[in-house]
């Protein structure tokens, strides 16, 4: 394994001198060595080391604190506090500037050690952290799904972009604030209304709204802690509007369909009753003795009539409950199909 790279801060030669052989002999190396906090700056700018050990009390206008934070911020480099003075008004300044350890001189040599291989560790854990953070988001606003993570107060933890662009907003800026505040147009309403009962019973929930011109599938659900306690709140958005086109493409289709069928239904009932009414008439004037032969044949014929006459009621049955279904409004559609019966001859 490579060896981790220590930059030094320190104002005091002899001091600075000490660390540096201590680090040496706990199997380091040292990349450089600052008295101030500015020349620090710029040398781990050219060196990126992979730790500092940082004094408090440095020579110039800069202190070791300011000058963690300047580090921390531009390269992100883990810092640890190494001084001869710990009053409380120092580690609260200290405190915000996140170190990853504080040791007290004189420090002892297997105390150091120990603290340089947690920062090691703890940085290396954050690094992995951020990068299923990165790995995580990327993928969350690859997907086209407009998503939301809540607390069960009801403030955004986490949102993709597709959200973020819903909400008319940058997603850094609604991080931690009540959802209510961008409910302006009442598109969150029905959202609201369901989050009670994912909250109180731990269950999913979900229903298809109308937003404009877009129809979308929302799902609520709930996001449990190890315990089972519930801690978050997902909410999905997903564009279902291709599907409703096609639902009410498919209806209007398959409604005319049915009427279609049901229209020959009508015509063949009528093309073919009729006929064999003017078949048996003329069987009663002349041809008496083959009656009982032609009659048999007539029956079979009438057998698939009355198929026929099922074949239509069926249809009107689909063809209503399509109308019901749908509620797909076709004016007087309703009455401007008769059952042959009622039309055709029997």
């Amino acid at each position: 394994m490579k060896k981790a790279a220590i930059f030094i801060v320190e104002d005091e030669l002899i001091a600075a001198e000490d660390i540096r052989q201590t680090i040496n002999t706990l199997g380091y190396s040292v990349s450089g060595i600052a008295r101030s906090g500015e020349v620090a700056i710029e040398k781990v700018r050219e060196t990126r080391p992979d730790l500092i050990l940082m004094d408090i009390h440095l020579a110039g206008t800069m202190d070791g604190i300011e000058a963690a934070r300047q580090i921390h911020s531009l390269f992100g480099i883990p810092v640890i506090y190494i001084t001869a003075h710990a009053d409380d008004e120092l580690l609260e300044r200290a405190k915000v500037t996140e170190p990853y350890g504080y040791i007290l001189k004189p420090y002892d040599e297997r105390e150091l050690h120990s603290v340089i291989e947690m920062a090691q560790y703890k940085h290396r854990m954050e690094q992995q952290l951020q990068e299923s953070e990165r790995t995580i988001r990327a993928l969350a606003n690859a997907i086209p799904d407009a998503m939301m993570l809540l607390d069960p107060k009801r403030h955004i933890i986490a949102l993709n972009e597709p959200m973020a662009q819903r909400l008319d907003q940058n997603s850094w800026q609604v991080m931690g604030s009540p959802v209510a505040e961008f409910n302006r147009d009442g598109s969150l309403n029905n959202v609201f209304n369901r989050l009670d009962a994912v909250i109180e019973d731990s269950r999913s929930v979900q229903f298809e709204q109308k937003d404009g011109d877009r129809w979308y599938e929302i799902t609520l659900y709930p996001i449990p802690d190890i315990d089972r306690s519930l801690t978050r709140i997902a909410v999905q958005y997903h564009d279902i509007t291709d599907r409703k086109e096609f639902e009410d493409q498919l209806k209007k289709e398959g409604v005319s369909q049915i009427e279609h069928n049901m229209e020959q239904f009508q015509i063949l009932n009528d093309q073919i009753r009729n006929p064999l009414q003017a078949i048996m008439g003329y069987i009663d004037l002349d041809c008496i003795q083959f009656r009982p032969h032609i009659g048999e044949q007539i029956k079979k014929i009438d057998n698939i009539i009355t198929r026929l006459d099922r074949g239509w009621v069926e249809s009107e049955k689909v063809r209503n409950f399509l109308l019901r279904h749908y509620r797909h409004d076709r004016g007087n559609m309703t009455d401007g199909n008769k059952h042959p019966s009622e039309g055709g001859q029997t």
